[in-house]
C-alpha cells in the first residue's frame, strides 16, 4: 500500500468517527500554552515593592516566570488551548477545566482532544495550570522526552538525584525560599487567577463553561458561588461541570475545619493540615507551604521518569526501586513499579488511583501467590487493596489487562490502557516534541493555603468566616474569602462519578448539592460510569455511563454544553 492510500484511510477513519450532528471535516488537534497577567498578591514576585531572592530566581527555569525585563514575575494566570488549528471562525464554546489535587493542565489531555475532536473543532477545551506550576524544573525531563532513551532517562533521574541544590532541586531542598507568597496562594488568589482565564475567554465567545476533575470540581463549584465584588462567579458562565468531586454544602459529611485548626494547624478532610500561622511562620518541615503528604515534588518527578521507564524498558529491573525502596517495595520491573503505584489495587489514595491491570500471574496461579490482600481503608474498592510479595530472585512483572476477573477479582473490566496512562505523564503532546514551556499531568508544587481554605470553605460557605479569620485572611494585604453566592446558583450542571474508587459515594451528593444552589431540577444532569476508577474519567474513552448507557466522558460532555447551547 502506497503512502497515499494509508493517508486516504487515516482521513476516512476519522471522518467516519465524527458524530453526524457535526460537521463533516478533519480536525487538527493543537494544544497551546498561555500565560497571562494573574491576581496581583501583594507578596509574590511581581507585585510592586517584592524582593526576589536570586537564589530563587536562578532556580526557576520556566521562561513564562519572568517579564521581558528579565524580572521574576509569578502572579500568572496559565491555561492550555486545546483547539483546531483548521478552524477558521471563534468557537462556539470554550470548556475552562480546573485539575484536582496535585494535578496540572496537562491531566485532560485526553478528554480535552476528544472533545474537540468529537465536535468538529467547534468546541475548545482551556486546561489550568495554577501559578505554581512555574517553579517546576523540566529541564532534566525534557532533554530525556525527546531524546527517549534508557540512557537519557537516567541521565534525568541523577539530574534530580543529585541536584546541586539538594535532592529534588533547589525549591523542593529550600522549600521556605517560597513561604513569604506561596503562604498566601489561597482560594481568592486562584479563583481570581481562574476569573482572569474565563474572563479571556469570554472576549472571544459567551458561551463559555466551568468544569474541573476531583479538587478542581470543588474548586469549580467555588467559582460559581464567589462574589468577585463586581459579579457573582456563575454570571459569567453558561454552565458548569464536576467530574467525581463535590463540596458539602451541608456540612454533615465534610465539616468544615475549626478556627484554631485554620490558624495553628490539625487535622483536615484530606489529612494533616498546617495553619495560616505556620505557613507564614515555618519552623518545622511540615509548614512547607507545598503539598509534601502523603507525596512531595521529589516523588513527582520520580513518577514522570518512571512512566518514560514503562514505556521504554517495561521489562527491565525498576530504576526507581533503589531511590524509593518505600514505593517499590519487592524487586520489581519498571512497568511494575508503575502499576502498583497508579492502579486502583495497589494505591491508597483515591485521587491518585486508575484502573489499568494487575500484577502478572503466572498460570495454574492466583492473585494471592502474587500479592496480599488487605482492606480498602477508603471502602472504595470492592477487591480491597494488594500489596506485592517479594518473589526473588524473580521480579514482579506488569499485565496491562483489561478484564481482571479472570484473576478471581470482582468488577473486571479495567477502562484505561496501560500504556495511555504511562504516556499521559511525559510533557505537552506525550511524542517526543517536549519544551521547557511544556506542561505535565501532575502539579508538584500545590500550594498548601489552598487545601487550608478548602477545608474551611468546604460546605460553600454556608457557615460564615469569623472576624478573627478574615482579620487573618487580610494581615497581609490579601482579600478575604467571599464564597457567598452558592444558593444563588442557577447555571445548568452536569456531574459525573467513578462508581468504583471515586470520591463521591452516590449521586445523592451531587443532587444535595444542586438542591443548595437555585439551579432547576430540570437542568441538572447527573450519571455514572461503571468500573471507573478516580483518574479513569480523564485517561479512558470507553463507554461505560448508565444513563444514557454507552457513552464515555467526552461524549457526555459534548451532549451537555450541547444542549445547553441556544
Amino acid at each position: 500500500m502506497n503512502r497515499t492510500m494509508i493517508i486516504g484511510g487515516i482521513i476516512l477513519t476519522l471522518l467516519a468517527s465524527i458524530p453526524s450532528r457535526h460537521p463533516a471535516q478533519t480536525v487538527q488537534v493543537s494544544r497551546e500554552r498561555h500565560v497571562i497577567p494573574g491576581a496581583i498578591e501583594p507578596n509574590t514576585p511581581g507585585a510592586p515593592g517584592v524582593e526576589v531572592d536570586p537564589a530563587l530566581a536562578a532556580a526557576i527555569t520556566d521562561p513564562a516566570a519572568f517579564d521581558e525585563d528579565g524580572s521574576l514575575n509569578l502572579n500568572k494566570a496559565i491555561y492550555v488551548r486545546f483547539f483546531d488549528r483548521q478552524r477558521m471562525g471563534p468557537p462556539d464554546a470554550i470548556l475552562v477545566m480546573i485539575p484536582g489535587v496535585v494535578a496540572g493542565a496537562n491531566s485532560f489531555r485526553i478528554v480535552a482532544t476528544e472533545i474537540v475532536r468529537l465536535t468538529g473543532g467547534r468546541f475548545e477545551v482551556w486546561a489550568i495550570d495554577r501559578r505554581s506550576n512555574l517553579l517546576e524544573n523540566l529541564d532534566p525531563m525534557v532533554r530525556a522526552e525527546n531524546a527517549m532513551t534508557r540512557e537519557a532517562t537516567l541521565a534525568a533521574l541523577e539530574a534530580y538525584v543529585n541536584d546541586p541544590a539538594g535532592r529534588g532541586g533547589f525549591i523542593f531542598a529550600h522549600p521556605f525560599s517560597v513561604s513569604s507568597f506561596m503562604s498566601e496562594w489561597g482560594l481568592d488568589v486562584h479563583l481570581r487567577d481562574v476569573r482572569a482565564v474565563v474572563d479571556r475567554a469570554r472576549t472571544i465567545t459567551d458561551n463559555v463553561f466551568l468544569g474541573g476533575h476531583s479538587l478542581g470540581a470543588i474548586l469549580t463549584q467555588m467559582f460559581a458561588a464567589y462574589d468577585f465584588g463586581d459579579v457573582a462567579g456563575f454570571e459569567l458562565l453558561k454552565g458548569i461541570i464536576i467530574l467525581d468531586g463535590t463540596a458539602d454544602p451541608s456540612g454533615l459529611g465534610a465539616v468544615p475545619i475549626s478556627d484554631d485548626v485554620y490558624l495553628n494547624g490539625g487535622e483536615g478532610p484530606l489529612g494533616p493540615l498546617a495553619g495560616l500561622n505556620e505557613l507564614r511562620h515555618p519552623m518545622e518541615p511540615d509548614d512547607a507551604p507545598f503539598v509534601i503528604e502523603p507525596f512531595n515534588p521529589f516523588l513527582f518527578e520520580l513518577v514522570e521518569i518512571g512512566a518514560q521507564m514503562a514505556l521504554i524498558d517495561p521489562d527491565g529491573p525498576s530504576i526507581l526501586r533503589p531511590v524509593i525502596p518505600e514505593q517499590v517495595p519487592v524487586p520489581a520491573t519498571n512497568a511494575a513499579a508503575l502499576g502498583m503505584n497508579l492502579d486502583d489495587e495497589f494505591q491508597e489514595q483515591i485521587f491518585a488511583r486508575f484502573s489499568i491491570g494487575f500484577l502478572s500471574v503466572p498460570p495454574g496461579e492466583r492473585a494471592e501467590d502474587v500479592a496480599m490482600r488487605q482492606d480498602d481503608p477508603a471502602g472504595a474498592n470492592p477487591n480491597g487493596l494488594w500489596s506485592p510479595r517479594d518473589l526473588s530472585p524473580a521480579l514482579q512483572q506488569w499485565a496491562p489487562l483489561n478484564d481482571i476477573s479472570p484473576l478471581g477479582l470482582r468488577s473486571g473490566p479495567e477502562p484505561s490502557a496501560f500504556e495511555t496512562v504511562a504516556r499521559a505523564f511525559l510533557l505537552g503532546e506525550g511524542n517526543q516534541t517536549a519544551a521547557v514551556s511544556d506542561t505535565n499531568f501532575i502539579e508538584w508544587y500545590m500550594p498548601s493555603r489552598l487545601v487550608l481554605d478548602i477545608s474551611k470553605m468546604i460546605d460553600l460557605g454556608r457557615t460564615p468566616l469569623s472576624p478573627e479569620i478574615i482579620a487573618a485572611q487580610t494581615a497581609r494585604g490579601g482579600n478575604p474569602i467571599t464564597l457567598t453566592e452558592n444558593s444563588r446558583v442557577n447555571v445548568p450542571l452536569l456531574a459525573i462519578r467513578a462508581n468504583e474508587g471515586g470520591f463521591v459515594p452516590s449521586n445523592a451528593a451531587f443532587l444535595l448539592y444542586s438542591r443548595s444552589t437555585s439551579i432547576p431540577f430540570s437542568k441538572v444532569t447527573v450519571n455514572t460510569m461503571q468500573n471507573y476508577a478516580h483518574v479513569d474519567l480523564l485517561t479512558s474513552l470507553e463507554r461505560r455511563s448508565v444513563r444514557p448507557a454507552n457513552k464515555n466522558v467526552p461524549e457526555l460532555i459534548v451532549d451537555f454544553v450541547e444542549e445547553v447551547l441556544p
